[in-house]
């Protein structure tokens, strides 16, 4: 792996934690893991030292990661890779002082693999593909409602622990699903589709204060949940919303019912994770914080 490094004006590689991609020089160790990826899935840093890092930073090629503190004194933050990033090495960079002041800064090579996305063939009503002038215009607005929110970023952190499942049931749609929709090439799948039974409850996935509680033409109603550090939930097609924008909401806390509004072809729930505007796929989140954060 390549790696160009240094860390309070000196360097020694070492591999710690189980053979995680981790490399420290006297105070400062970062890790992260998984140690490689597919497109759309999500990185965790770790960054630890014998005595307090006064500032950390850290980008994924050029993409902000915001640190916060762990138990046990750490730093830790997440970094999404979108769908459609090009496979290959991206670099990872890391970088902070300590309390004397003395700075530390490494840069390293994360491989992201190329995702194993299928292809979906559909035939929907001709009327729910080619939008009419206003409703077109609706969409529109819609869209840039909804990028606009995406794209924000509060400085608080409102996750911990485990990401649950907001409801139970199979996957439907996968992420990254190329769609074709009467023979014309779509947008991939930027969530996964859970078959569940209309009127069937679903769940924050974590912590966070919901940012929008509209119905929209294409999700119906749907709800967005703002996690802290640019992360966010999203939840579509739902039957009832049962929380309001500003709601402050625990993992776990039942947010509405499955249902089948939007352009939906029966109940299901359309489940999307953005991380810093990355489309992500959530089953990736859940992976990688089955032990907790």
């Amino acid at each position: 792996m390549t790696m160009i490094a240094r860390i309070a004006l000196w360097w020694v590689p070492l591999f710690f934690l189980l053979g995680l991609p981790c490399y420290g020089g006297g105070l400062v160790t970062i890790s992260w893991s998984p140690t490689e990826l597919r497109q759309g899935e999500v990185l965790s840093v770790v960054v630890k030292s014998e005595t307090k890092i006064a500032s950390v930073r850290g980008d994924l090629d050029g993409t902000p990661i915001f640190f916060h503190e762990r138990e046990g004194g750490s730093l830790g933050g997440i970094a999404g890779v979108d769908l459609g990033v090009s496979p290959g090495p991206h670099p990872l960079r890391v970088s902070g002082e300590d309390p004397g002041g003395r700075p530390f800064k490494s840069v390293f090579q994360v491989k992201v693999r190329k995702g194993e996305f299928r292809v979906q063939r559909l035939t929907l009503p001709r009327e729910m593909v080619e939008l009419k002038e206003e409703v077109l215009r609706r969409v529109q607005e819609e869209n840039r409602k909804v990028k606009k929110i995406l794209l924000g970023i509060r400085r608080e952190k409102f996750w911990h622990n485990y990401f649950v499942k907001p409801v139970d049931g199979s996957i439907t749609g996968a992420f990254g699903l190329r769609r074709i929709i009467n023979d014309q090439p779509r947008s991939p799948h930027s969530g996964v589709d859970i078959s569940a039974s209309l009127g069937s409850p679903v769940r924050s996935c974590n912590g966070g204060i919901v940012v929008l509680a509209q119905e929209l033409y294409f999700g119906g109603k749907t709800i967005i949940i703002d996690h802290g550090l640019a992360l966010y939930s999203i939840y579509m097609h739902l039957a009832e919303m049962r929380v309001r924008k500003g709601e402050e909401v625990k993992g776990g806390d039942v947010i509405g019912l499955v249902g089948a509004t939007g352009r939906a072809t029966g109940p299901h729930l359309h489940w999307g994770i953005r991380l810093m505007g990355a489309r992500i796929d959530p089953l990736s989140l859940l992976r990688l914080f089955s032990s907790g954060e």
